[in-house]
């Protein structure tokens, strides 16, 4: 068998908005590579990106693409580093030649869990919760006195994190979409994690999926590249939604792990009852609890110990406040409470904001954006179960069910609208 070359030349498709395109390249520039850095945007959308990598020892070798791609770019490499988010990557006609002309295709997930040890990483996906889930996870090691690492969707870039420190962690804590996990699942150099964990399952980003179908498959993986009795699956049955399950088959991937000891009702309630949280809504409990077997799996190898380390870590979720703009109160104002609940992108995850709140009377919900191809149904119902629903962006029409639902258009016309109907002891969320 033919050994595989290092790479003198590499290819960045797609800066990203979320530093993972930045940390490719100063990733790659510290391997010695030249480097090709192409995005559709302009230069003008992408002049504060383009001044970070500038500052960068090694910025020299860098050719910049921008405003397209040129797909000979593209076979003219050693390698090249997709953004995982490129919707429909197997339609894509540059990957498609790069493929084609035999070069490796990669993503800066992958090349960030290369680094890491094996038997560190901590692995999370699922449809909602999981940035949540993942920030308890650290917090809990953290507390308890080891040396943990955020990465993938949360935490920055893996890549630019010292080697000696990522060599020295206790874990790596990596929240991973159904974009990454697709390509990780064909990327076989990807480090088998400790513990797999999946959150929910419900339909999403099926605009970048096209079937619900293709969704699930990416999201189940995740179980695939880890050891088949460190999985920890949903844990309810209700987090997984009916749709989901209908593709299942009679043994489906999300299946519990047989002997998982957290199957147990009176373990699980025994363990809720040790969670006392300062944030709000009884699904953050469900979040905290899935964190709870997550950190005790990784610690303790005895399955019949996690329960017991379990409830004791509990007490290290005491003082966790939680992640920006996920119910986040943010100003009161006359007697009106205002939540940021913001990185609330799917209809399960504003539902579960909606009941985290008892009198839902009280509750004014502004919401809308980008149509993602979800099913709104469940958010378009509480125009007829809360205060008021204001809806804005492109899913508006979508969102306007019963007497309490007003179309706004932006958020700035729906702000106005709530403030004339709402009341002291009201919620704006």
């Amino acid at each position: 068998m033919q050994e595989q070359k290092e790479p003198r030349h590499a290819l960045v498709m797609g800066l990203g908005r979320f530093g993972g395109g930045i940390g490719v390249a100063r990733h790659l520039l510290r391997k010695g590579l030249q480097l090709c850095v192409t995005d559709l945007r302009p230069e003008s959308e992408l002049a504060e990106a383009r001044h970070a990598l500038e500052q960068t020892p090694g910025a020299e070798r860098i050719q910049w693409k921008l405003g397209g791609h040129d797909t000979s770019d593209f076979t003219n490499t050693d390698l090249v580093v997709a953004n995982p988010a490129i919707p429909h990557p197997w339609d894509n006609v540059h990957l498609r030649a790069t493929q084609s002309a035999g070069i490796p295709i990669t993503t800066e997930i992958a090349l960030g869990l290369e680094r890491c040890q094996p038997g560190k990483v901590i692995a999370v996906t699922g449809s909602a919760g999981k940035s949540t889930t993942c920030a308890m996870i650290h917090h809990i090691l953290k507390t308890a006195g080891y040396r943990s690492f955020l990465g993938g969707n949360i935490g920055g870039s893996l890549l630019d994190v010292p080697q000696d420190h990522l060599d020295e962690a206790d874990a790596v804590i990596v929240e991973l979409s159904s974009f990454m996990l697709h390509w990780l699942g064909i990327d076989s150099r990807c480090v088998a994690p400790s513990v797999v964990l999946t959150t929910t399952l419900s339909a999403n980003h099926l605009d970048w999926h096209q079937s619900l179908e293709h969704y699930v498959q990416s999201k189940a993986r995740l179980r695939s590249l880890g050891d088949p009795d460190r999985f920890i699956p949903p844990a309810r049955r209700t987090d997984v939604s009916d749709d989901v399950r209908r593709i299942g088959g009679a043994t489906p991937w999300w299946s519990p792990v047989e002997g998982d000891p957290f199957n147990e009702t009176t373990i699980r309630d025994h363990t809720l009852g040790e969670i006392d949280l300062a944030i709000p809504g009884s699904h953050q409990r469900w979040n905290a609890f899935n964190a709870l077997r997550a950190a005790s799996m990784h610690l303790e190898s005895d399955p019949s110990r996690r329960p017991m380390l379990a409830a004791r870590l509990a007490r290290t979720l005491d003082d966790f406040t939680g992640l920006p703009h996920r119910l986040k109160p943010v100003a009161r104002l006359r007697g009106i409470t205002v939540v940021d609940d913001s990185k609330s992108t799917t209809p399960d995850s504003t539902i579960q904001a909606v009941n985290a709140f008892e009198i839902k009377e009280r509750i004014h919900l502004i919401a809308g954006g980008y149509d993602k191809g979800s099913d709104l149904k469940a958010v378009r119902e509480l125009g007829d179960r809360i205060a008021g629903v204001y809806a804005i962006g492109a899913t508006a029409p979508a969102l306007v069910g019963g007497r309490n639902a007003f179309l706004c258009g932006t958020i700035d016309e729906a702000v106005k609208c709530a403030a004339d109907k709402m009341n002291s002891g009201d919620i704006l969320l």
